[in-house]
């Protein structure tokens, strides 16, 4: 990734303490003595004078009109302050000449290294590294790795180009009409949710974002985000009726405060206890089936998706299925969870993997339905991923599987939650075989290797 500049965005940009730290930091980026970068100092909306010619968007609080709750409070001081420290680094940006510019917020962590990461084409005017998304599922696809953007929050990591701040800092009116800078940023580029805010800020840019994982992520939550509850496994969820829904039908796979009591619940214990070679089948060919979630997990994911009814069928151009990303039903996170603990480990063991990024991998994390009236079935193909892994998530159908014809094996568990792992890539092509009767579940992961 061409990167001409780092800016950090700092609350204590003059304490050299904390400049040496976030120096440090960069390198969970893999940008280890970057060309140049400078911990700018973030303006603090609680203390600091607002400068003059700035002002709040003075609409903001909707009052008891419908709508995301966020918008029926004003503005935060917290607010005003990040939006206007945004506003020092464009301008930083265009008084430096810099052409291409990341910048970061100081909670910044990395997630993989950097140097990996390639930007699909130059057609984009903010590249989002790090991101929480409202309609992820609904996003086009671009490239392999990247999407087009849609609504998305946070704006503790993205890069932008020169000519990219002159146009936040001069075609728009931003400093007379503060809002939190993620929803400001979102609007210059898709019509924002609100009519209000869509007609003072109409979209002009094009933003792009990572398909799968986040490449950034950050320490902590924001504490004054304009759109994110408290409830980190349900923050995606605008409707309360939903929330009443979901905790009404007593699913309790979302509360991973207790990791262990979680585990313990819905993970295997022998698996979970590293059993690997007592509890691994090998069906030939590097394709392995094993138990890895309990009943309780299969009958809950499948009752909190459907609840939620985000399914949709749009999100794979050639090979689509009918399905929804478990960031849309607030289940990635504990997934990616069960992942590094249990699936890598095993991944590993299995094959012998060596060197760095194996025991972190990025995963893109789906659910998909087969029915016998919609999509019973899907053609073969190879999946992009370095190791795939799909779990049985139900019983009540017949047929189904996943058959590769070039080793004349077919995967089709008896057990509710046994995961099969393959290659990804070129080496086995494989495809859903057709149900014949029901509706067949199975979670889907891909998985790449970082660095």
């Amino acid at each position: 990734m061409n990167i001409d500049k780092i800016y950090i965005i700092s609350l204590q940009a003059g304490d050299h303490t904390e400049q040496k730290r976030l120096a440090d930091k960069l390198e969970s980026l893999g940008l280890r003595n970057p060309t140049g970068f400078e911990v700018v100092q973030g303006f603090n909306g609680k203390t600091d004078i607002t400068p003059h010619g700035h002002s709040t968007y003075p609409k903001w609080n909707l009052g008891n009109a419908t709508g995301n709750d966020w918008w029926k409070r004003d503005i935060t001081p917290g607010e005003v302050g990040c939006a206007i420290s945004h506003t020092i680094v464009w301008n930083k940006i265009l008084e430096d000449g810099v052409e291409t510019a990341l910048i970061l917020e100081d909670d910044f962590t990395g997630v993989i290294d950097l140097s990996t990461v390639n930007l699909p084409h130059d057609d984009w005017d903010i590249a989002y590294l790090g991101r929480h998304s409202l309609f992820l599922n609904k996003e086009i696809r671009i490239s392999n790795e990247w999407n087009e953007a849609l609504a998305s929050y946070n704006t503790h990591a993205y890069v932008i180009k020169n000519k990219t701040a002159n146009t936040l800092l001069n075609k728009y009116k931003f400093t007379s009409n503060l809002i939190a800078v993620d929803e400001f940023l979102t609007a210059t580029y898709t019509t924002h949710r609100r009519n209000d805010i869509s007609s003072i800020f109409k979209p002009n840019l094009i933003a792009i974002a990572p398909a799968f994982s986040n490449y950034i992520e950050q320490d902590r939550p924001h504490s004054e985000s304009t759109t994110e509850p408290s409830d980190k496994n349900i923050n995606f969820i605008e409707n309360k009726n939903l929330i009443k829904n979901i905790k009404a039908l007593g699913l309790e796979i979302l509360d991973d405060s207790d990791w262990e009591a979680w585990k313990l619940k819905y993970v295997n214990q022998t698996i979970d206890k590293g059993e690997y070679d007592l509890m691994v089948d090998d069906l030939g060919n590097n394709i392995y089936e094993f138990p890895l979630f309990t009943n309780k997990f299969c009958e809950e994911a499948i009752a909190l998706a459907n609840t939620l009814d985000k399914w949709t069928q749009d999100r794979h151009k050639f090979y689509p299925t009918n399905d929804v990303l478990l960031p849309e039903i607030g289940l990635d996170e504990i997934y990616k969870r069960v992942l590094h603990d249990v699936v890598f480990p095993i991944s590993i063991h299995l094959w012998k993997l060596e060197g760095t990024g194996w025991d972190n991998m990025s995963s893109e994390n789906f659910m998909a339905r087969y029915t016998t009236d919609r999509q019973s079935h899907l053609s073969l193909h190879h999946d992009f991923s370095h190791i795939t892994m799909v779990v049985k998530l139900n019983d009540e159908f017949d047929g189904g599987g996943t058959w590769f014809p070039k080793y004349k094996t077919l995967s089709n568990p008896k057990r509710v939650g046994t995961a099969t792992l393959h290659p990804g890539m070129i080496t086995h092509l494989h495809g859903a075989r057709p149900i014949t009767v029901g509706t067949r579940y199975i979670n889907v992961s891909f998985m790449r290797k970082n660095n």
